[in-house]
């Protein structure tokens, strides 16, 4: 069952978004289509079976429904939706204005990218009919790629494994979007229902309810011209125009932070406001770094983004140091080959996969052109990101969540085009492929997989080969069902950012780097340093005192575009709401509004993907109802 439903998420999504251009299905830690699969599995399929007698158990629904979070992953905006484009992407959109063929055709090595550029060409513009698709040229990139992303994929499983039992038992995070599926199984193995309390709850209804009126009829205008819009998003212009803040009311965020922790809620938006106030000061008093960074989030200046990166990188440092006690004994567990309790993996298979799967991608990626010491830098630099993202998703539940820079960044305003050269821009440039958009990674899938299947008893050993399954089955769907859709009717007829904005993003960026080389590092370094006192600042007076307000996970992310652009004023309410719902009702009334709450990312996630089938249906395009 998890294995099906993946290969229909393998193409549903990349018809989904790059056809019918609507929602974004698989883009963030908590993918829509796989909630709304989960829903019709709990909700009808599992009752039915139920009264055949051969009924699903409650490990099983949480197993299919980690295998369509992992699965999720790998289309479009996790993996094939970077790879397909940007491998190619560089051939195709080479001019004699930008130079490319000097600059970085020469230093990509025949192992990573398609050698035929006609091949290339009709995969941008289309395949004329009486000509097959030439998979002979894809296969080898693509599976070169595969090798490597899969052993990227093994690394941060083990690294999941390593931080598990510290997150879970004794750290006891939240791990809030883990709320939803968890009580749609609640009751799955009681004899005599049908459905758990969650799912026959009136609140979860009502709450349903708002998002599937609300975005019905706004989707109703692309029918109608009498459906006037219900306006969900706007810009407020401040100080005679020189702030600008995005307000959009999104309510799946509003029902998931509902869950957060309220001090995490007040965090994230204060910082956000103190950064909006710090970037008019910084405006007024014309205070500039130099140009940004492509591949930064792109919801604040290069300051804003430098802070929050030095705080992220304390933040992983954090991690590691409080964990130090439990990563010394699955080292010393390793080391006397003892089996670990509760884990997937044994604590040798994670402690030793994990060294070997993190030597391997270094290996892999000084073989394909990147000097040893851009290669070592740029794997721990990612391995640290999405440790520091996967722990602020585990413990605030943002369902999107971004880093705020990223390390090709450091690594190319650092080292500076002289000295790196051209095949390490090339190198990094490509590396987008696996770390660019950061929302959806393999890491959040992980560690919110272990944290499902913890508690069961026993560890399931076989875990590991149903998340390989689902990884496979979801790549090869994926890259098949992308592939036919592009020369059928041509990329750049698809989706605009895949098939332009992505493949020339990167490039563009390195070819204005290598131009124009800034003359010093310092100025962006100094913002770093400033943003990781602040940081340690803040996990030190959270760690002393009980009474501190602040709570350092908002720092690192407050001014990242899915916080700016989608989610604080969600965040702001829900953190009203859950303020007041406590302060006069107490736990009992939270307790009893969850299930409300709950029911607004349900309806949402549901709506969202049922106008994907119907616009697709009628051939229309453009209705997101939902992003990040």
């Amino acid at each position: 069952m998890g294995a099906a439903l993946v290969a229909a998420i393998s193409l549903i999504c990349p018809w989904g978004f790059l056809v019918v251009q609507g929602s974004q299905l698989a883009s963030n830690a908590m993918p829509p289509i796989a909630v709304l699969f989960f829903l019709l599995l709990v909700g009808l399929v599992a009752p039915l079976l139920k009264r055949l007698g051969a009924g699903f158990s409650r490990a099983e629904l949480a197993t299919v429904y980690v295998m369509m979070l992992v699965g999720s992953v790998v289309v479009v905006t996790g993996l094939t939706g970077s790879l397909l484009p940007v491998i190619s992407g560089v051939l195709y959109y080479a001019t004699p204005e930008n130079n490319w063929d000097l600059l970085f055709a020469p230093h990509l090595h025949p192992w990573l990218v398609p050698q035929d550029r006609e091949a290339v060409r009709l995969f941008y513009e289309g395949l004329p009919k009486d000509l097959d698709i030439p998979w002979g040229i894809w296969l080898p990139p693509i599976g070169v790629w595969i090798a490597f992303i899969l052993i990227f994929y093994w690394t941060t499983l083990c690294l999941g494994v390593l931080l598990r039992g510290q997150w879970v038992e004794n750290e006891r995070l939240v791990y809030p979007l883990t709320r939803l599926p968890q009580a749609l199984i609640e009751d799955a193995q009681v004899p005599g229902r049908w459905w758990g309390r969650l799912l026959c709850s009136r609140l979860l209804w009502l709450g349903f309810a708002f998002p599937l009126l609300i975005h019905s009829w706004n989707s109703l205008r692309f029918y109608h011209e009498g459906f006037q819009p219900l306006l969900l998003n706007g810009y407020i212009t401040l100080l005679n125009g020189q702030v600008g803040v995005p307000v959009r009311l999104n309510l799946p965020v509003l029902g998931l932070c509902y869950l957060m922790s309220l001090n995490v809620a007040f965090s994230i938006w204060f910082f956000f406001l103190l950064g909006v106030i710090q970037e008019w000061i910084f405006a007024r008093l014309g205070v500039q770094i130099g140009e940004g960074d492509v591949w930064n989030s792109a919801g604040g200046t290069p300051p804003i983004m430098h802070q929050q990166a030095g705080a992220l990188l304390v933040l992983v440092l954090f991690v590691v140091w409080t964990a130090r006690g439990h990563l010394r004994r699955l080292w010393n567990q390793a080391r006397r080959g003892e089996a670990g309790e509760g884990e997937i993996l044994s604590p040798r298979a994670a402690v030793w996969g994990g060294l070997a799967g993190a030597g391997l991608m270094v290996a892999w990626l000084d073989l394909t052109g990147l000097d040893l010491y851009v290669a070592l830098l740029l794997v721990i630099g990612s391995l640290g990101v999405y440790v520091g993202l996967s722990r602020i998703v585990c413990e605030a539940g943002l369902p999107g969540c971004q880093t705020p820079m990223v390390p090709q960044s450091f690594i190319t305003r650092g080292f500076g085009p002289g000295t790196l050269g051209l095949h390490n821009l090339t190198g990094l440039g490509l590396s987008t492929v696996w770390i660019g958009e950061t929302a959806a990674n393999m890491m959040n899938a992980v560690v919110h997989t272990l944290k499902l299947k913890s508690g069961e008893g026993k560890a399931d050993c076989h875990l590991p080969w149903a998340l390989l399954l689902a990884v496979l089955v979801g790549v090869a769907g994926s890259i098949w069902f992308t592939m036919t859709l592009a020369y059928t009717y041509g990329g750049i007829n698809l989706h605009g950012w895949y098939f332009e904005g992505l493949p020339k993003w990167p490039f563009d960026y390195l070819t204005s780097a290598y131009n124009n080389p800034e003359r010093s590092f310092e100025p962006r370094l100094m913002y770093t340093g400033a943003g990781a006192g602040v940081m340690a600042c803040l996990l030190f007076l959270r760690q002393r005192f009980v009474w501190w307000p602040l709570h350092p996970l908002g720092f690192p992310i407050a001014m990242t575009y899915t916080i700016v652009y989608y989610g604080w004023l969600s965040i702001l309410l829900a953190w009203a709401f859950k303020g007041l719902i406590l302060r006069y009702g107490g736990v009992r009334l939270y307790r009893a509004t969850t299930p409300f709450f709950l029911g607004l990312a349900l309806g949402e996630f549901f709506t969202a993907s049922v106008w994907v089938f119907i616009d697709g249906a009628t051939g229309v395009q453009g209705n997101m109802i939902f992003n990040f």
